[in-house]
């Protein structure tokens, strides 16, 4: 019992000095205020530019169409119906949504889960997670569950990408709008404005 206890202090001493640095690099700050997740960092890497309009192919597996950008109060389908969802910013905040058409290339069911993440980066220092929402094929709803962003092979989804931000980022037009993708092992920066 005695070595038992010997080998628990040990093991504790062990896993409470650690090894080399353990201090976090400090790249910004976060702030987190319902849903919007803020973080400054100035060290954000250029990636290839792509602007509405244009796509981008990831290998055989999707190509993702880049349409349209807006600020809305509230995010809601285009054609709604009697009874459907909608995400209402929080006070000074509006969205940012770009909308997006995806097309699955693959041979099998693209999972929702798998689609690119994007982060918005206002100002060329403050970072915002983009939310993928998908809206049906009449317009009539939105959902933000990654199985309903499920793609089948050679089918199209509309993928929106939003990002509730300060109002100050669509009111101060000097302020430049990048929303970054990770694809394929690249950047891309879709200029917004």
């Amino acid at each position: 019992m005695k070595k038992l206890g010997i080998l628990l202090v040990v093991t504790l001493l062990f896993m409470t000095t650690g090894c080399g640095n353990t201090k976090p690099e400090d790249n910004g700050v976060s702030d987190n205020k319902g849903d919007t997740e803020v973080k400054t960092n100035t060290n954000n890497k250029k990636g290839i530019e792509v602007g509405i309009g244009q796509n981008v192919q990831y290998d055989d597996n999707y190509n993702i169409a880049f349409q349209e950008m807006l600020f809305t109060e509230k995010v809601q389908p285009t054609n709604p119906d009697s009874y459907y969802t909608y995400y209402p910013a929080g006070d000074g905040n509006t969205y940012l949504v770009l909308k997006t058409v995806v097309k699955n290339l693959g041979t099998d069911t693209l999972s929702g889960k798998k689609l690119p993440k994007g982060k918005l980066i206002y100002d060329k220092k403050y970072n915002y997670d983009a939310r993928p929402m998908t809206e049906t094929d009449d317009g009539s709803e939105v959902q933000q569950y990654d199985w309903y962003m499920d793609i089948e092979p050679l089918q199209t989804k509309k993928i929106w990408y939003t990002v509730e931000v300060p109002k100050e980022a669509e009111t101060n037009t000097s302020g430049s709008l990048i929303m970054q993708y990770q694809i394929n092992n690249k950047t891309y920066d879709v200029k917004l404005r």
